[in-house]
């Protein structure tokens, strides 16, 4: 399996230039939105029609762990007491290469160039292949060429966020402007990486070129942009075939009476990625019981990784009571050997069956409602738990928080969420 991680990472600004927009069109609202779009749906531009159901679900599997190892080794770092930027740790992690689950575009530069990003809330820096490039994974869109662009300029040290970063005379440089749904804003002062030695490749047919950072650092996208949009964005992940929206600012903002709200975990573990205290799981309407430290480490709520990861004891107690519940029924059987994809507790699905059980995770404050259609991968005749066991890691995926509206406010630092269609986000 190919890796994709910077080339040369002592040195931070020898391969990720740093760019930052300054006022230059009009005045900024106090909300805008950026279409999201699932890697499968036929309106993205990382669509493989010609996959398998069986290739889909192998992808997702692969995804998922390497998504896991990325937040375990976060996890490593920070229980070592590592005191190393946390931007900085970010590109010296070896991640696995993966294919990336949801792309936003936006524009960049002035006059702006379109980019395909990578939506991310489990990255920092958002950044963009370059010009000059020594060394870049292949991609569609030309490279961003600093030269072209009239806004683009040094980053000067005295910016906020340069200290947060290793400069040297070869970095810090800065960049004006970007556009969302092709209305331009004016975002003073915004933080971009420009990426001139990187290894790849980096998702299917070359039409990713960078990664839209999401995370709760200081330079991230959402961070940087702060009270510009209210400090709170939100997004609604929907099926494969529709699109939707991360919307910013008031925008972001659940429709009904019906929200839930859980805080973020705050102790050094979680001082980059969203972690959520999680205190026990039921199946069914019924709680499992699991003892106090089950999750000592949290969940992280994860963009990024398709499948949900349970921590092994959670994740043995919630197949236990899987097993007991499809044993009521005769037809329903479990399915092993080579049948069943390894990892994953797998059933036959007998036709016309549909009495599925739902699971619930309940947060500190709230509890989040798994749907059968999300809690299963359903195949031509047989289904199989979307959840994986983790050693160590409890991660809630895109794929269980698929039609729930979900918000991130960064300034009371709280999830808030609630179920909603969302195949009508662009209507709403």
């Amino acid at each position: 399996m190919a890796q994709t991680t910077a080339t040369v990472i002592c040195i931070f600004s020898m391969n990720l230039l740093l760019i930052s927009s300054l006022p230059c069109v009009s005045s900024m609202s106090s909300s805008f939105r950026l279409k999201l779009i699932h890697r499968d749906s036929p309106l993205s531009p990382l669509y493989q029609p010609n996959l398998s159901d069986f290739q889909r679900f192998k992808r997702n599997v692969e995804i998922s762990e390497a998504r896991a190892s990325y937040f375990q080794r976060w996890s490593e770092i920070y229980s070592e007491g590592n005191s190393m930027k946390p931007q900085n740790i970010s590109l010296r992690l070896p991640l696995k290469f993966t294919e990336p689950i949801y792309t936003v575009e936006l524009g960049l530069g002035t006059p702006f160039v379109q980019r395909t990003l990578v939506f991310d809330t489990g990255s920092g820096i958002t950044w963009t292949q370059c010009k000059p490039c020594f060394q870049c994974f292949k991609q569609k869109e030309p490279l961003f060429d600093t030269r072209k662009s009239s806004s683009y300029k040094l980053m000067p040290v005295k910016n906020k966020l340069a200290m947060t970063f290793t400069c040297t005379v070869f970095g810090c440089a800065y960049y004006v402007g970007y556009t969302a749904a092709h209305v331009p804003y004016r975002v003073p002062g915004l933080v971009f990486g420009c990426g001139t030695f990187n290894k790849g490749p980096f998702g299917a047919k070359n039409a990713v070129s960078g990664i839209l950072g999401m995370d709760k650092q200081p330079v991230s996208f959402a961070r940087q942009l702060g009270g510009l949009i209210r400090e709170q964005f939100s997004y609604c992940l929907t099926e494969k075939v529709s699109a939707s929206y991360v919307k910013f600012g008031v925008e972001a903002k659940i429709r009904g009476r019906n929200a839930q709200s859980t805080p973020f975990l705050k102790h050094n573990q979680y001082a980059v990625h969203y972690g959520l205290n999680l205190v026990d799981i039921s199946i069914g309407g019924q709680k499992l019981g699991l003892t106090q430290g089950t999750f000592s480490g949290g969940c992280v709520i994860d963009s990024g990784g398709s499948i949900s990861l349970l921590e092994t004891n959670a994740y043995s107690a919630v197949q236990d009571s899987l097993e007991r519940y499809f044993s009521k029924f005769k037809n329903v059987r479990r399915l092993l050997g080579d049948g069943a994809p390894s990892g994953f507790l797998c059933y036959t699905q007998p036709k016309g069956f549909k009495r599925f059980p739902n699971l619930t995770f309940h947060f500190l404050g709230a509890d989040f409602r798994v749907p059968s259609e999300n809690l299963f991968l359903f195949r031509r005749n047989f289904f199989c738990l979307a959840m994986m066991a983790s050693k160590n890691l409890t991660l809630l995926g895109a794929y269980q928080q698929r039609n729930v509206r979900i918000v991130y406010d960064l300034k009371d630092e709280m999830l808030s969420f609630a179920p909603e269609d969302c195949s009508r986000d662009a209507a709403a």
